[in-house]
């Protein structure tokens, strides 16, 4: 079965800029016009912006003590260290707060002090700081207390932590209207900071602190660790302009070079760096490969497991511990593709598919997994979606959201219903007795529905330009290697395609779950992916489609084109006449008479000199493939046609690309 029409609305960028000038300055930098335009589009219009997102490095880095508390935080941590006091770094069981937490450790272990860290466990402790691991702290006999990636929402608690510990924040989050009473709050989201860059992730605030510390206590900044910033920066999802670009470039930079050993040693467990990797420079390598291992251990296991691996000292521990994150990982996915299922199955059960707000409950459910799976039920419908864990009474809840629709207002008009809440516009978590769930999942159904339309139920792809095939060149995408790292506000760019010919199309895969097809171009095939596509195929052969894609260059029998599909839309079948299939079948004969020909020079022989119509051309060998009267096989990257002996009458309508184009 073919959809004939796409899952997604494209949204044109370059939409009405047709006739705008590329200045000159571009050329001076040896920027394409192609890239060019993209960078324009993102705001970089002149030589100085352009200038910044091409060479800023670490040297361009704001002043730390720019950042309001930064000062009285340095001051008494220094006096920490001078003391011998014994220190506790206190951070977040996801990436940002395990890189946070190594960071601030490795930085304070470095300068000779009595350091150590402590991580809550997600499933007993939540989230942030709790009264209970504030007094165990005390007892063990710290006296400084510094949080990272968390802290900023704890001034009830604070106020009420043991008398012999202080505390430092040191947060990215937004700050609530109470501030924590303590001996810093360094936090760049507060009203009155002046430091000029206010999206850094946890990390980033921490990474800050550690070059505030070597400012003042050295007199030199301090650049160590910056693999680190990297990692959790992209991890987090925060802005990737401006300081966290040149936080994660830099960082990246040092990835096949690092000290950090269990870095280095989770790069080679998740196959991101091999024998022959010379860099690493895609922020999705970092997302995809990386952060879900560290992440595994936050959800299913310990975070603190992912500390000791990016601290160790020890080669031999990092490799066992890298593997063994490795393992989680593969477990983390198990379990989150077994409570999909059966949230799946519940929401057939429940009947709720057409729900504006999907409300998901389980048994017993993994609480580390929710967020995933609320994330990917997020994908297959495209509106809001929580999924709840139901524990001895209690649902615990996470939610996913679009961009139409606040979460968390959502949360807080149903409050009463609730045991507690927290989060922000697209994602949140909350509890809830068992009992409230149908009355919650009714009355927030009715809020969704006022709010929401179908159209906010249409996700939206944000495609750069329309553009023919023949012009996405190697060159072309490898210009587009400038803009790394891609991420949030940096995206990396997609790109239409119209009137494109379905040379091949098949499933692949050893599940069949992903779909490749060949489609035409003036210079030869160009393969295309589409993973993951689903129960429908996209295309069939002899198919004209528009299409949204990301282009890559595959290097499997040298470098080539590669299309990884985003979504594609049918265009109007073309028609086929039998006297013209008779035609072409003649013609196609006469040249494979002797021997096997490249496909594309078939193509070129069949429309320059006989000066047959493209597409027509390209439907009418798709039936014969199909009919096997020709086959098609594949030499050292290139595609042949050859002739077959056909031994019976053929019946062209047991063609199913010939029926369906038929006149």
């Amino acid at each position: 079965m073919i959809e004939e029409t796409g899952k997604f609305k494209w949204h044109m960028r370059a939409e009405g800029e047709e006739q705008k000038e590329i200045p000159a300055f571009f050329a001076n930098h040896s920027i394409p016009e192609g890239l060019a335009r993209i960078l324009m589009r993102r705001g970089i219009d002149t030589e100085e912006k352009l200038s910044h997102f091409l060479y800023d490095d670490l040297s361009n880095l704001s002043d730390p003590f720019l950042m309001k508390g930064m000062t009285e935080g340095v001051d008494r941590i220094l006096e920490a260290l001078k003391k011998r006091e014994k220190i506790v770094v206190y951070g977040d069981y996801d990436v940002d707060g395990i890189t946070s937490t190594s960071i601030l450790y490795l930085c304070l272990k470095g300068m000779g002090g009595d350091v150590d860290y402590y991580i809550p466990r997600r499933e007993t402790e939540g989230y942030g700081l709790n009264a209970k691991a504030l007094a165990h702290l005390a007892e063990e006999g710290f006296t400084l207390l510094i949080t990272v990636d968390c802290g900023i929402s704890s001034a009830d608690l604070i106020a009420k932590r043991p008398a012999s510990l202080d505390i430092i924040v040191t947060d990215h989050h937004t700050p609530p209207e109470t501030l924590p009473q303590c001996i810093a709050v360094i936090n760049p989201h507060q009203k009155d900071c002046p430091y000029p860059y206010k999206e850094l992730a946890g990390c980033g605030v921490a990474f800050m602190v550690s070059r505030a510390l070597h400012l003042k206590k050295f007199g030199e900044d301090y650049t160590d660790n910056v693999e680190l910033a990297a990692l959790g920066t992209v991890a987090d999802v925060v802005s990737l302009t401006g300081e966290n670009r040149i936080l994660v470039r830099e960082g990246m930079k040092r990835f096949m070079t690092t000290r950090i050993r269990g870095l280095a040693a989770l790069l080679r467990a998740s196959g991101i760096v091999h024998e022959d990797t010379k860099a690493v420079t895609r922020a999705d390598q970092v997302s995809f490969g990386l952060a879900p291992r560290l992440n595994a251990a936050g959800r299913i296991a310990h975070a603190k497991e992912g500390v000791e691996l990016m601290t160790t000292t020890s080669m031999e521990e990092a490799e066992v511990l890298a593997n063994r994150l490795c393992e989680t990982n593969v477990t983390r996915q198990q379990i989150e593709r077994e409570i999909y299922a059966e949230a799946q199955e519940r929401i057939a059960e429940l009947h709720i598919e057409k729900d504006m707000a999907l409300v998901v409950d389980g048994k017993d459910w993994h609480p580390g997994v929710i967020g995933i799976v609320a994330s990917r039920i997020l994908e297959t419908y495209h509106r809001p979606v929580l999924v709840l864990t139901v524990r001895d009474g209690v649902g615990k809840g996470s939610c996913r959201s679009i961009g139409a629709f606040n979460i968390y207002e959502a949360l807080a008009a149903q409050k009463d219903l609730l045991l507690q809440y927290g989060g922000h516009k697209m994602a949140a978590g909350f509890s809830i007795s068992e009992e409230n769930i149908p009355e919650f999942r009714r009355r927030l159904n009715e809020y969704a529905r006022a709010r929401l339309t179908p159209e906010d139920c249409i996700p939206v792809l944000e495609v750069e330009e329309s553009i023919p095939l023949d012009e996405v060149t190697i060159d072309f995408v490898h210009s587009l290697d400038l803009l790394e790292p891609c991420g949030a506000d940096n995206p990396k760019p997609i790109f239409a395609s119209t009137h494109a010919f379905v040379e091949t199309a098949r499933r692949i895969g050893a599940d069949r779950r992903h779909f490749k097809c060949q489609l035409a171009g003036e210079k030869g095939l160009v393969d295309a992916i589409y993973w993951g596509v689903g129960d429908n195929d996209p295309c069939h052969a002899g198919d004209v489609v528009d299409l949204v894609f990301e282009p890559e260059v595959h290097e499997w029998y040298g470098e080539h084109v590669q299309l990884i599909l985003k979504d594609m839309r049918q265009e109007e079948n073309h028609l086929l006449t039998r006297d013209f299939l008779v035609d072409v079948y003649r013609k196609l004969m006469s040249i494979l008479q002797n021997a096997p020909k490249p496909v594309r020079e078939v193509h070129q022989l069949l429309v320059r000199k006989y000066g047959l119509d493209e597409i027509g051309l390209g439907t009418a060998l798709a039936v014969f493939e199909e009919l096997e009267i020709v086959s098609r096989y594949s030499r050292n990257g290139e595609d042949f046609y050859q002739k077959r002996l056909v031994q019976k009458k053929l019946d062209l309508l047991t063609s199913s690309i010939y029926r369906k184009h038929m006149l």
